[in-house]
């Protein structure tokens, strides 16, 4: 189920990436907010296309109205700041976190 038409984007960030910022931050002496992502944006129906061409399935996403207000339609970190700050980028992609975690439930 995915609410709207699929298009809105996110900057999805792989889990490892964020223990690694979360880390860095707490090594440091610096003290505010910093943004943590990849600095690119997928729309859900990116992320579907991927986890059916990794998964080998064709499921087709049902959309329905979006109840929230106000929704955020596109969201991409600026993570300037915590490379500045922390040294931080990136190390995966959305496409290699995916392929993480599929293979991750693949070996179970």
């Amino acid at each position: 189920m995915i609410y709207g038409d699929g298009s809105q984007t996110r900057d999805f960030v792989f889990v490892k990436d964020i223990v690694r910022a979360l880390r860095l931050a707490m090594s440091s002496d610096y003290h505010g907010i910093l943004n943590v992502g990849t600095g690119k944006s997928y729309s859900f129906n990116d992320v579907v296309g991927m986890l059916n061409e990794m998964m080998g399935t064709d499921l087709q996403p049902e959309y329905t109205e979006n109840p929230i207000k106000n929704y955020v339609m596109h969201t991409l970190a600026d993570t300037s700041r915590a490379k500045e700050v922390l040294g931080f980028e990136a190390r995966y992609n959305l496409q290699e976190g995916i392929e993480k975690l599929v293979g991750a439930y693949s070996e179970k």
